[in-house]
């Protein structure tokens, strides 16, 4: 029996994906190799956000051709989708494909042997199928990742995300019910729904159920299970959706991308809000839950940014209720408006803002971890560390260290948040 490993880069989408991956294989016959050194097939499923992604899958990539199975290499995914040639080129590379693909990688590897020159299959975006699928004994993390939907119709300056995944699709809410039971039904107890832009959500055969609608059929549709929203857009955090989420059944933490706080950059980023707005929505946020926890992303160093503009974001994320932010360098992606705008900030530059912003996030993260000291949280268990004590996930997105005996990975237990001590959060179960 052929045995094939999958390696994932970048988003809860592309995880979601992978677990397709390995299910698809499964069922064609092939085994699940956990071992690299046992891998007939390696599959690389890439990310293209960052140039940094690109290298990263690169560097996988020869590791994988130079591993001692000699395996037929498959790269599929966004870099795949975007820039199909680069990853032919590098020798040993068996398949390359597009995301479509994904589904049907078993037949299109079946045939191929190592050291043939690489075959390279890559349709539109726009073909990749939008359906649930992905069997739950395929799910590798302690909370489940469900895809509701795929692509976007924004037109950001700098992201790559809308010529690689196609116009946006979601899958039927039937379909998302029908997963969700079976994840659940295996044990799990959060469900993470994901896709590409989660706020777009419609179901065009259910009436045009809007994101809010599909959440309040599966906060309806049982019991036992939490649920978690992965990114939203600033316009995306609606009152409807915050009454959806007023429950216990629906994790009271919202990643909300920011970007830039001042005007000008968001506007030649091609972002549909001004700074006000968006802080606009973040109060929405807190002041509907005010247990809430609220993340941004921020890019630093976008071409135009001034000392005065980077001040006005620093200024914006330090006056908001976040407790996180996801911080990244300005990173030029071919074939997007923004590589060829003007103002290129220096790297030194650049890196100066992303540290000033990421001490700033740890200063934030620090303040929401002290404000919940003595709050009674549900966590899920993630991991158990080395000292018998487990690290666990909150639904408002604390990292807490709990001492939690016969318990397993997946479960959810109730704690009290306890102090901070050495950037670790302690909690003890109730």
């Amino acid at each position: 029996m052929r045995q094939v490993l999958v390696r994932t880069f970048g988003c809860k989408l592309n995880q979601y994906d992978s677990q397709l991956i390995t299910e698809s294989f499964a069922r064609s016959g092939y085994g699940i190799a956990k071992d690299p050194s046992t891998a007939d097939v390696w599959v690389v499923n890439t990310c293209s956000v960052t140039a940094r992604s690109d290298y990263q899958a690169r560097q996988l990539v020869r590791r994988a051709v130079r591993s001692g199975t000699k395996p037929l290499v498959v790269v599929t995914g966004c870099y795949s989708q975007r820039a199909p040639e680069e990853l032919a080129r590098i020798e040993g590379v068996g398949l390359v494909t597009g995301n479509v693909e994904k589904a049907s990688l078993p037949r299109l590897v079946d045939g191929l042997t190592p050291g043939e020159l690489a075959r390279t299959v890559v349709s539109p975006p726009d073909e990749e199928g939008c359906a649930a699928g992905c069997g739950p004994e395929f799910q590798r993390r302690a909370r489940a990742l469900v895809k509701v939907q795929v692509g976007c119709d924004s037109s950001c300056s700098y992201c790559v995300v809308p010529s690689v995944r196609g116009k946006s699709r979601s899958v039927r809410a039937r379909d998302v019910l029908r997963e969700v039971a079976a994840v659940t039904e295996r044990g799990y107890t959060e469900v993470v729904l994901t896709g590409a832009r989660v706020g777009s959500y419609r179901d065009v055969t259910a009436g045009g159920l809007s994101l809010s609608g599909l959440v309040e059929a599966l906060v309806d549709a049982g019991t036992g299970f939490r649920i978690r929203l992965s990114s939203l857009e600033p316009a995306e955090v609606s009152q409807s959706l915050l009454e959806a989420a007023g429950g216990d059944r629906v994790c009271p933490h919202f990643h909300v991308p920011l970007q830039s706080g001042d005007d000008g950059i968001l506007r030649a980023m091609g972002r549909p809000y001004s700074a006000s707005e968006y802080a606009e929505r973040i109060r929405w946020v807190v002041e509907a839950l005010p247990h809430a926890c609220v993340g941004a992303d921020v890019i630093a160093g976008f071409p135009g940014e001034t000392e005065a503009r980077f001040a006005r974001t620093y200024g914006l994320v330090e006056r908001l209720p976040l407790a996180y932010l996801h911080v990244f360098p300005f990173s030029g992606r071919p074939g997007t408006a923004a590589v060829r705008m003007k103002g290129e900030v220096p790297g030194v530059v650049k890196k100066a803002r992303v540290r000033a912003l990421m001490e700033l996030s740890e200063t934030k993260r620090r303040e929401f971890a002290l404000s919940r000291a003595g709050s009674y949280e549900t966590a899920v268990l993630e991991q158990q560390n080395e000292d018998g004590s487990w690290t666990a996930t909150t639904g408002n997105y604390l990292k807490v260290r709990v001492q939690s005996a016969g318990r397993a990975a997946g479960e959810a237990v109730r704690v009290k948040i306890g102090s901070l001590s050495e950037g670790r959060l302690a909690a003890e179960e109730c």
